[in-house]
């Protein structure tokens, strides 16, 4: 092989590659809203999340793209480990319909669908025939590249080295290695299996020798899967780790029969051309896999858990503690319970904006992403609070049960903000760590100064509520003058030292936001003190 058929061979694979990453986005873009409520919302069952992933696949090209966002979803919470398992196994069949539509030789039309899509994307205004002419192109670029990349190798048929290559791909254990770490460094399956009919389309492959390579660009292409997932909760990684073993444990099953039974001389007898030979066992293994398996997902979940340990302490937090829809049947019990949860709510909420502080006084990026992941939690709380306390309020209530339910509404609407401005400030952290804004040391002190009146207006008004304490509330009310006050003179004081050159606009910026921040968070505290003045909690 010189040195022009190995740039023809990766020239034709970067085409190849490009033009199924334009093709993909541009599928997304042009369904991809309803692609991903269609994940959300349509994998009641693994059933049918497995029509849910085949169907998203088969569209967007890219069952990698699909576990992306799958594994995001566990991790946001919207997915159940259970329905994420479902959704990948019918990806891993979704992605064999890239496949079959490289097995058809349309190298003589990729020219036109390259015209066709470049007029549709430069010379029409409206956004989604430009998508549509994306997709196209994508098309033709594809194929364009599947013919670079079969010239490339039309040589190799002849040389004898190759060909003994490609004779111990016909061993288990060698073609599934190739499979998988082709697939890990170029990201993409359907790539692998390119080159495959690739090699086919010119003669130079035959099924024998291609099958325990696709076996393992099944394997190669969870890793996607794999990356996404770090950083992310355990349960996203679990997710991952579930996606991985559905096709490391297909291989366990499917290489012995392909190995010790005459299945690539059955598929060789019934389909005449190699290259489609390749688009069946592809397809046959991933059918397999998904009808074994879709009926013990739980098998592979509980594999993952002793593969990922442990909790997360977001996800041990992201739960009732207190409350459930059985307490509705005693509607005063529930009333007392609810108290108790908006009050570990409180605790949360609070120690988010005191971890908000830290962070951003000791430029701590991850005391920030902390935050982050708290206000996810006080999100998750804000939400479900407020859907029981709206079963609560349709039942039958004492008067005061009423009054107090209806000012929980409007407390846990108040912690929530709390922890909105605690994020505002971590955000502020962020900005200043990426940009190096510095503040002065008057600013710094001044800062600390208002935090701590803030800080100590906040633990009055979770305590007070908390223990029902209307001294403490009347001391939060008391405190928020102070604060206001503080907000006026740091901001004079800031429009003298910006005149006096003594700050710079971007540190002035983020000064102003801040303080105006710590105004509004004791605004909320001092809301909540209101209705502990004005209510009996106990």
């Amino acid at each position: 092989m010189d040195v022009w058929m190995i740039i023809q061979l990766i020239g034709g694979l970067g085409l190849f590659l490009y033009g199924m990453k334009l093709m993909a986005e541009s599928l997304e873009k042009t369904a991809g809203n309803k692609l991903r409520r269609g994940l959300e919302v349509l994998t009641t069952n693994r059933f049918a999340g497995a029509g849910v992933g085949f169907g998203v696949t088969a569209l967007i090209q890219s069952s990698s793209a699909t576990t992306v966002m799958v594994v995001g979803f566990v991790n946001a919470g919207l997915m159940t480990l259970m329905q994420a398992s479902g959704v990948m196994m019918g990806a891993c069949v979704g992605t064999t319909v890239t496949a079959w539509i490289i097995s058809f030789d349309l190298k003589d039309l990729a020219p036109l669908f390259v015209f066709a899509g470049v007029v549709m994307m430069f010379f029409f205004k409206k956004r989604n025939v430009k998508r549509i002419g994306g997709i196209i192109l994508g098309f033709g670029v594809l194929f364009v590249g599947m013919d670079l990349m079969s010239e490339a190798m039309k040589p190799l048929r002849e040389m004898a080295s190759f060909q003994n290559f490609l004779i111990s791909f016909q061993t288990p254990l060698i073609g599934i290695m190739i499979g998988v770490l082709v697939t890990m460094i170029i990201q993409s399956s359907s790539a692998t299996i390119g080159i495959l009919v690739g090699l086919a389309m010119v003669g130079a492959i035959t099924l024998d020798s291609a099958v325990f390579v696709i076996l393992g660009a099944n394997i190669g292409t969870s890793i996607t899967a794999i990356l996404a997932s770090i950083g992310a909760s355990k349960l996203a990684k679990r997710a991952a780790v579930t996606h991985l073993l559905f096709h490391i444990v297909g291989v366990i099953i499917f290489a012995p029969i392909v190995y010790f039974l005459p299945v690539v001389d059955w598929i060789s007898a019934a389909v005449p051309k190699v290259e489609m030979q390749i688009a069946v066992f592809h397809t046959l293994f991933n059918v397999s896999s998904l009808l074994l398996m879709i009926w013990y997902p739980q098998l592979l979940i509980n594999i993952s858990k002793l593969i990922i340990r442990g909790e997360d302490e977001m996800k041990s937090q992201k739960r009732f503690q207190y409350i459930g829809d059985k307490l509705l049947d005693t509607p005063s019990i529930a009333v007392g319970q609810c108290i108790k949860e908006v009050a570990r709510m409180a605790e949360i909420a609070k120690e988010n904006y005191e971890v908000s502080m830290e962070a951003l006084l000791e430029l701590n990026e991850i005391k920030a992403e902390k935050v982050f992941e708290q206000e996810q939690i006080v999100n998750f709380l804000n939400h479900e609070i407020t859907s029981f306390m709206a079963k609560l309020s349709a039942l039958e209530l004492s008067s005061n049960d009423a009054l107090i339910t209806a000012d929980l509404f409007h407390i846990v609407n108040d912690l929530e903000r709390i922890s909105d401005h605690a994020e505002n400030i971590a955000e502020y952290t962020m900005t200043r760590i990426d940009n190096k804004i510095p503040f002065t040391d008057e600013a710094i002190g001044e800062i600390k100064e208002m935090h701590a009146q803030v800080m100590a207006a906040l633990e009055d008004c979770v305590m007070a509520f908390a223990n029902n304490d209307k001294a403490l509330a009347d001391e939060v009310i008391r405190i928020e003058k102070i604060v206001d006050q503080f907000e006026w003179d740091l901001k004079q004081n800031h429009v003298e030292r910006i005149a006096k050159g003594r700050c710079t606009a971007a540190a002035g910026m983020i000064f102003t936001d801040l303080i105006t921040n710590l105004e509004r968070v004791s605004d909320h505290a001092t809301n909540i003190a209101y209705y502990v003045t004005q209510s009996d909690y106990r």
